[in-house]
């Protein structure tokens, strides 16, 4: 087993990215087993986290380019105070927010063909899988971070 890693923008983009260096597909296809993308962002500080109650309509005001996500006329969402663990900030320490493609027999299939990063993130999508934005917006309705921490580092045109 080989762990390795690979400075892509995304998972999908990782696999056309290995061809274009010069790996075979059909050695790709056989060897690959998976591919994380990950970014971190801050976490909530635990000390002073608290709830934030938004109407939709605040949501689409404050987040334009997140209120799709969430659904319901009321979001709950998180932020932290600042306080002396923290040293003010509203945060402490920081979490990944991932993006994960399994190669599965039907994306071994799909890569012998040289697909784009548009068709390995359609199967990708049918079989599962989530884009870093949308693990950014789950984890801040887990109250783990903040809406400005994932549009920070995740992009929403990315494959909401």
């Amino acid at each position: 087993d080989l762990l390795s890693t690979f400075h892509a923008n995304d998972a999908a983009t990782a696999i056309p990215r290995l061809v274009d260096m010069g790996i075979e597909p059909f050695l790709l296809a056989s060897t690959l087993e998976a591919v994380l993308a990950q970014r971190l962002v801050r976490r909530i500080c635990e000390n002073c986290k608290v709830s934030v109650q938004l109407s939709t309509a605040d949501v689409k005001k404050y987040y334009p380019d997140m209120y799709k996500a969430f659904t319901g006329s009321k979001v709950t969402l998180y932020k932290g105070k600042g306080c002396e663990v923290c040293h003010h900030s509203g945060y402490r320490g920081r979490i990944a927010i991932t993006e994960f493609i399994r190669v599965t027999p039907e994306m071994e299939a799909l890569m012998l063909e040289k697909p784009s990063t548009q068709e390995i993130w359609k199967l990708a999508r049918e079989q599962g899988s989530h884009s870093l934005f949308e693990d950014g917006i789950a984890k801040s309705q887990a109250g783990l971070t903040t809406p400005e921490e994932v549009l920070r580092v995740a992009s929403p045109s990315e494959r909401q």
